[in-house]
């Protein structure tokens, strides 16, 4: 009984479990010194299931969004633009569906530079994590190899040609 559990419990925090995750991809934040931002996004998104891509550059329009997605097999897109206002900053976050491109979920935040990465922590996924939730990937091409079959053909004919 011990070792089933041990191996359940492995099994659900394998590889395979990971990628059965839904794919988000985080996108470069336009703006000035932005990637400490933008890797506490990421890092929220990945604790709460998702797996985070922050590989992808920027696209040249949002019309790219759903050949993207079902290239990379991602359900939303989260995007950023940072104003440098002195001593505050302002954050404009949108989510993209990858299925069709379509704007999900929208959150301004605006705050002293020193304040806004604890802002981000406490009220991100409040925001924004049920647009993320109900994001959906584009169907995939991609086929899972078959199951194994047995076909029974029936009995064997009978020789039944003359000698």
């Amino acid at each position: 009984m011990r070792f089933a559990v041990i191996l359940l419990s492995l099994l659900a925090s394998s590889p395979l479990s990971a990628l059965a995750a839904p794919r988000v991809a985080v996108q470069p934040f336009s703006g000035n010194e932005t990637e400490l931002l933008r890797r506490q996004v990421a890092q929220i998104v990945g604790h709460h299931g998702f797996r985070v891509l922050t590989t992808l550059a920027p696209v040249s329009g949002t019309s790219q969004y759903p050949g993207l997605a079902k290239e990379k097999n991602l359900s939303a897109f989260i995007v950023a633009d940072v104003v440098d206002k002195g001593k505050r900053v302002s954050v404009s976050f949108l989510v993209w569906q990858g299925i069709d491109g379509s704007v999900l979920g929208r959150w301004e935040v605006a705050g002293p530079k020193k304040k806004i990465a604890r802002r981000l922590a406490k009220e991100f996924w409040k925001r924004l994590g049920p647009s993320i939730e109900k994001a959906m990937a584009p169907p995939s091409d991609y086929l899972t190899p078959a199951p194994p079959m047995r076909i029974d053909a029936g009995s064997p004919i009978a020789d039944t040609a003359p000698n």
